[in-house]
This record gives structure tokens, C-alpha cells and sequence, in this order.
């Protein structure tokens, strides 16, 4: 029995037994996540009762921490998931095509990635497209950017402003300042 993707049952249970081997890898490392979180010496947060004490960058480090977890954690979850899309295309007949041209994907590509959505030639154009994407989002810079560079401010009455300021003093003391106490 032959589908859209020209494969015969032989290639079709190979390719099976392809993805449930990736899928068992994936799962072994989202089990290894689970089991051993961060590290053995970490609890996902602090072992102190209160974090006020701790400075604000050892809390943004555990944070960057937890976060990096999920973020691998779900990688590995998604990855998952497109295994089983594919075991389902296996059975609808329409594993090994190109979601994008209809074209059979390369039995090499299919190897290295079972659960490859795309010919190599439509993931290259899709890769170049998101590259596109993320290039024109670092061009875009916030509009309050372009305020503060407009040409509309008044240069001369930039140092104006921190004289009128300076008139009413500032909270720092005289030691603070560096100078002397006249009386």
C-alpha cells in the first residue's frame, strides 16, 4: 500500500520505528528534567526564608535559571509533539510530504529528522523568511527613540533647565559635596 509519499508499508514501518526512538530519547531527557531539575543542590528557589537581603542580581540569576529550564523543558515538550504528527501522517498516508509544495521529502532529510514537516528547499526559504523577520525587528526602534533625537528640541535651553534646578540646591550636604562649610 503506497500513499501521496510514494513509500511502500516496509519504509513506512521503519520510519515508525525511527520516531518512536526519537520520541523514547525525548522523553528520557523530559523525565531526566523532571527528576533532577536545576541540580541536585537546588530547590528552584532560594533555601532562605526571605529574600530581602539578597541582592537583586543572585535573584535575576536563580530566575534566569528557572526560566532557561522551561524554556529547554518545553523545547523538548514540542518536540514531542511533533513526533506524534508525524506517526499520525503516517497513518493518514501523508508522511514524508511537503507541507508547504506537496513534493516528497528527501529520505536522507527524513533520516536525520523523522519528524520534518518540510522539504529542505521550502525549510530554507521559511529559515531565510523568520531571518528576514528578525532583522527588520531589530531596524524598528520605539518611537520614543525618534523623539528624542527629533531636531525639534531646543539645544540652547538644555542647560538653561539644570541651572533653574541647581538654584533650589540639591539634598546633598556639604560633605558630599566635597567643599567647605561657610558661615
Amino acid at each position: 500500500m503506497k500513499g501521496l509519499n510514494n513509500m511502500d508499508d516496509k519504509q513506512m514501518k521503519h520510519y515508525r520505528h525511527v520516531l518512536d526512538q526519537h520520541k523514547e530519547h525525548h522523553l528520557e531527557i523530559l523525565d531526566d528534567m523532571e527528576n533532577l531539575t536545576l541540580g541536585e543542590n537546588d530547590n528552584n528557589g532560594s533555601s532562605e526564608l526571605s529574600t530581602y537581603d539578597n541582592h537583586p542580581a543572585e535573584i535575576a540569576s536563580e530566575l534566569f535559571d528557572v526560566e532557561h529550564q522551561m524554556a529547554l523543558k518545553k523545547l523538548q515538550e514540542n518536540e514531542v509533539d511533533e513526533i506524534e504528527r508525524a506517526k499520525e501522517k503516517i497513518k493518514t498516508g501523508t508522511y514524508g510530504v511537503c507541507e508547504s509544495c506537496g513534493k516528497a521529502i528527501d529520505t536522507k532529510r527524513l533520516e536525520l529528522l523523522p519528524h520534518a514537516k518540510l522539504c529542505i528547499d521550502c525549510a530554507r526559504e521559511s529559515d531565510a523568511f523568520v531571518q528576514e523577520l528578525k532583522e527588520d525587528r531589530r531596524k524598528n526602534r520605539p518611537s520614543e527613540e525618534q523623539v528624542l533625537h527629533s531636531s525639534n528640541i531646543n539645544d540652547s535651553s538644555r542647560g538653561e533647565q539644570f541651572n533653574d534646578l541647581m538654584e533650589y540646591g540639591s539634598s546633598d550636604s556639604h560633605q558630599d559635596r566635597g567643599g567647605k562649610i561657610v558661615q
